[in-house]
């Protein structure tokens, strides 16, 4: 009997050292396309896509250089564009990407959707709350313009202030206040809207919590599930949530939403005082912007904040000395009103 008895191949040494040169070849091109893609160096191509005729090309190449951040400058006219040019979506994408690169050019979209919350046509009123969710607490200025279009006879365009209010965040009381309004609104969507924010979005606070309590037992069980998961949150005074808050301000991925949270909690977020502070002296404005928003709203807890604040004055970002003024003068206004209290002379 015979057969043929096939031998494991053998390389050369030669040939592994051309397998091992052609395999690190390899390993350095993808390096070389990942850093070409990534950062600083990848916006003037993202800039380009922002001019491509796809737009939902358009929207990943505003997302990513959203990512950037600050570094992202040069994008900033074709943002503003886009912004205030392209479609409902493409906007949304172009002006939250704008709060992360440049405060100012996210307040100039700002600007001019503001005046379209008054106009004729129902979709540009939509359109106009949408976008200026999409600015977050940066459109803090729009509040009072959203607000207003509380009672638009469209369920819609209530339903997308609602969510901009939401998004927005601050300042805490009045948006609130519309949410609660919301919960009473003669339109099945809105009320849905209203009871996901404080589920999802906003913190919540005694009146709110007596406001959603008598839902658990509404007749449309999406309302109660929503209620269910707003009322099982933590508490504005939950320790816990306090101390978790102050953790995730310490890590860039959470960052942002930390700092929004503690703004919207106001007074009750003192204690987060401590992991706040440094951020007054990150390199990104949004978050020296939320910084010192957290820490103006914290009123009289945030006293030591005072001389860190001060140093702020002259920050290079106008919108982060707005802000900076502003909770120097809450948080002084807010110790002037507790002190003669705290001072009052024995009986």
């Amino acid at each position: 009997m015979t057969g043929n008895t096939s031998s494991p191949t053998v390389l050369t040494p030669r040939e592994i050292k051309l397998h091992l040169l052609g395999l690190i070849l390899f390993i350095g091109l993808l390096c070389l396309w990942y850093w070409l893609s990534t950062g600083i160096r990848a916006v003037p191509t993202l800039i380009e896509m922002l001019q491509d005729d796809d737009p939902s090309t358009r929207i990943v190449a505003a997302e990513q250089l959203g990512q950037v951040g600050p570094a992202a400058q040069a994008a900033i006219p074709r943002l503003l564009a886009q912004a205030t040019q392209d479609g409902s979506q493409h906007a949304n994408t172009a002006a939250a990407a704008l709060k992360s690169i440049d405060l100012t050019a996210a307040r100039q979209v700002m600007a001019h959707f503001i005046p379209r919350l008054q106009n004729q046509d129902a979709q540009q009123r939509r359109t106009a709350c949408a976008v200026l969710g999409s600015l977050g607490p940066v459109a803090k200025p729009a509040v009072p313009a959203l607000l207003a279009v509380g009672h638009d006879p469209d369920e819609l365009v209530r339903r997308n202030a609602l969510m901009a209010l939401a998004s927005i965040g601050i300042p805490s009381p009045p948006i609130v206040a519309a949410l609660l309004e919301g919960l009473r609104d003669s339109s099945s969507l809105v009320r849905q809207t209203a009871v996901t924010q404080f589920a999802f979005t906003v913190p919540l606070t005694q009146p709110v919590i007596a406001a959603l309590t008598p839902l658990l037992s509404d007749s449309d069980r999406s309302m109660t599930t929503l209620a269910r998961s707003a009322l099982d949150k933590a508490k504005p005074d939950d320790a816990a949530q306090l101390e978790s808050l102050g953790m995730m301000a310490q890590h860039s991925a959470a960052r942002d939403y930390a700092l929004h949270q503690l703004a919207q909690l106001g007074p009750a977020a003192g204690d987060a005082l401590l992991p706040v502070l440094p951020l007054l002296q990150d390199d990104r404005p949004l978050v020296r912007y939320l910084a010192a928003e957290a820490l103006g709203a914290m009123g009289p807890a945030a006293k030591p904040a005072l001389r860190s604040l001060e140093q702020r004055r002259e920050d290079s970002d106008p919108v982060v000395r707005e802000a900076v003024a502003h909770a120097i003068a809450g948080i002084e206004a807010a110790t002037a009103t507790t002190a003669p209290s705290a001072k009052a002379p024995r009986p």
